[in-house]
């Protein structure tokens, strides 16, 4: 099972690139279950909602993948998840310091972004990040690694703003498949 989620519309953005990458991506492998859920830009209620759809599953999740946007022209692959929140959500509720207290200052995927980024054919518009911001997106990172306890990865992957959602969505293919190839010495 592959757990795929985006954000909702915020703000200035009446749509949200993310959300519409996860209602289009296509998997040609049906052997792993794609469980699909667009978040709300919400301190509360992003990791309320995250929280329950692991808990609803009966499996632990091969692979969660977690989609947002940001102003770059590039893709970033987000190599840590930040214990440090800052903004302002959809609910009016502003957040400033750390997500929790007493805990690492940061968390790494276990996924080898480096070679990823070398198996990729075509990675001209595609980097690794080690930055992912401080709002909603790197919150909800924080805690999926968290909760991974290293028994499954977990990948943030920020998408350009703008830009045609076919063709990106087409990219977020390729590095899935890319990351399950790699990693799991599968293709889906």
């Amino acid at each position: 099972m592959i757990i795929l989620t985006g954000f909702g519309p915020y703000g200035k953005y009446t749509t949200n690139l993310s959300s519409e990458i996860v209602k289009r991506l296509f998997f040609k492998n049906k052997e792993f279950q794609i469980i699909r859920k667009i978040l709300p830009v919400s301190w509360k209620e992003s990791l309320k909602t995250y929280k329950n759809l692991l808990s609803k599953q009966k499996l632990v999740p091969k692979l969660v993948v977690l989609l947002g946007i940001h102003s770059c022209d590039k893709i970033h692959l987000e190599k840590y998840g930040w214990n440090f929140k800052i903004g302002d959500d959809i609910e009016h509720k502003f957040k400033f310091g750390p997500i929790r207290i007493f805990f690492s200052l940061l968390i790494k995927t276990r996924i080898n972004l480096n070679e990823i980024c070398s198996n990729l054919k075509d990675n001209r518009k595609i980097t690794i990040s080690f930055f992912p911001g401080f709002y909603l997106c790197n919150y909800l990172y924080y805690w999926a690694l968290y909760y991974s306890k290293k028994e499954y990865p977990v990948i943030f992957i920020h998408v350009p703003e703008k830009g045609d959602v076919y063709e990106i969505t087409k990219k977020i293919e390729i590095i899935l498949n890319t990351i399950i190839r790699t990693h799991f010495n599968e293709v889906l």
